[in-house]
């Protein structure tokens, strides 16, 4: 799975009064979904919907590498085996461009008040695509950034800090400060940390270099971050610009455990979990419940979740669309809202899960205490949306979005390994997404 939430608590779900239905009236769809956690904590919620209206929802549970292929085969075959599809950021135009999904924009007409407490900033990553609503999010894996606040803090650190850099250390606002407090942490054993001598390497920054998708989502941070993106508007890769980012991530490296050649966000939460590392890059958010435990884990340790340097950082999420070949798309569309709806959403929160609602994560039941070890997130995640209002990418705006995304890692990554420089890497990249789109990609809004 792309992202794995390390939530297990359990909780009573509120719903209405289950109407008066027999067995044999229900109306049957079908979700196609991820196996694991989403579809563990998602399927009481369908129990919920069942009890609200006279349907009977069927889940199909898919292993996250399949669940893209799965789907477009039977989108293609117009087989109606699903009614329901689960889809992230960079698969959004492709189902809409191809008629896969239905447009939800009229189904909305009447209730803009869900549809308004999605962040704008998410709605324009996740659902909207030429003026129409595809759907709904109801998970978010938006990033910020995670660090050990308790080293950022400490006065024998901070004078060093400022000795060496000439500047004081604090939560970085630049990728190059960023630089610095990774080259700054990175320590030998034998060497101190905090004055106490330590006993295995340190390393100043946890990276997501492995052959995994998520390397591209740690470089969308610097890049939008320069106000660039992927894809230019002309539907080209602005190589220049990949190749700055990516120069500045090789060099990174050099502060980062080996394993960073990898793992994804798995890995660098067991190196934080461990002891190994100061902070993460650009990082996903929802994660914030496996990073708190550093806190029983490491002694001393303190974790802060912050927004990332320049208040950019990738944006992405899950959401439901419904299939073109549903043979009951009216159910299956109040079946997305429900799940997206502050019904489920509020008691997903309860659990830990990362809610995509603006009234669940300014909720003050959230804010609270006792709310932090899974809640403790939601206050910086509602400043990224903020921070990222009126952006966009453009790579999540063309219908080739997913096939790009799916292969952009192997040239970064390659890089990354060293098997190849920056710009050999960002040319490798134009010249694959050239291939797939054909020529110069379309971009739509």
């Amino acid at each position: 799975m792309k992202r794995f939430l390390m939530a297990t608590a359990a909780i009573a779900l509120v719903t209405g009064a289950a109407q008066a239905c027999e067995d044999d009236e229900r109306v049957e769809i079908t979700w196609s979904t991820i196996a694991g956690f989403y579809t563990d904590a998602m399927a009481q919620f369908a129990e919920s919907f069942e009890a609200e209206e006279c349907a009977k929802v069927n889940i199909v549970n898919i292993d996250n590498s399949q669940l893209y292929n799965k789907q477009v085969i039977e989108m293609v075959g117009q087989t109606g085996a699903y009614d329901v599809v689960t889809l992230e950021t960079a698969e959004k135009a492709e189902f809409a461009e191809n008629g896969f999904i239905l447009p939800m924009s009229d189904f909305f007409a009447d209730k803009q008040e869900l549809l308004n407490d999605v962040s704008p900033t998410l709605r324009a990553m996740t659902v909207e695509y030429k003026d129409d609503v595809w759907g709904l999010p109801y998970y978010t894996y938006s990033a910020g950034m995670f660090v050990r606040q308790d080293l950022l803090d400490d006065a024998g650190e901070q004078e060093a800090f400022k000795a060496r850099y000439g500047y004081d250390l604090a939560q970085p606002t630049t990728w190059e400060q960023h630089r610095d407090i990774a080259e700054f942490f990175t320590r030998k054993a034998g060497e101190t940390l905090k004055g106490e001598t330590l006993e295995k390497d340190f390393y100043g920054v946890g990276l997501m270099a492995g052959r995994f998708p998520e390397i591209q989502d740690e470089l969308s941070a610097p890049l939008w971050g320069m106000g660039s993106d992927w894809l230019t508007d002309e539907g080209k890769v602005p190589v220049d610009d990949v190749e700055k980012v990516l120069s500045d991530y090789l060099e990174l490296l050099k502060f980062a455990p080996p394993a960073a050649l990898t793992v994804t966000y798995d890995g660098v939460m067991n190196q934080m979990k461990d002891g190994q590392i100061a902070m993460t890059h650009g990082f996903f958010l929802d994660q914030w419940p496996n990073a708190v435990q550093t806190e029983k884990l490491v002694p001393g340790a303190r974790m802060a979740a912050i927004e990332a340097p320049l208040k950019k950082a990738y944006i992405g999420g899950f959401l439901l669309g419904v299939s073109s070949s549903s043979a009951n798309p009216e159910m299956a569309m109040k079946f997305v809202a429900h799940i997206g709806g502050r019904g489920a959403q509020v008691p997903f929160a309860q659990m830990g899960g990362a809610s995509t609602l603006t009234s669940v994560l300014t909720d003050p039941q959230f804010a609270t205490a006792d709310r932090r070890a899974t809640n403790g997130q939601y206050a910086t995640l509602n400043k990224v949306f903020d921070s990222m209002a009126g952006f966009s990418s453009n790579l999540f705006s063309t219908p080739f979005g997913a096939k790009i995304y799916n292969t952009m890692h192997i040239p970064l990554q390659a890089a990354a390994a060293g098997q190849t420089d920056a710009r050999t890497a960002a040319e490798k990249l134009a010249q694959e997404v050239e291939k797939i789109c054909g020529g110069a990609c379309p971009i739509a809004k």
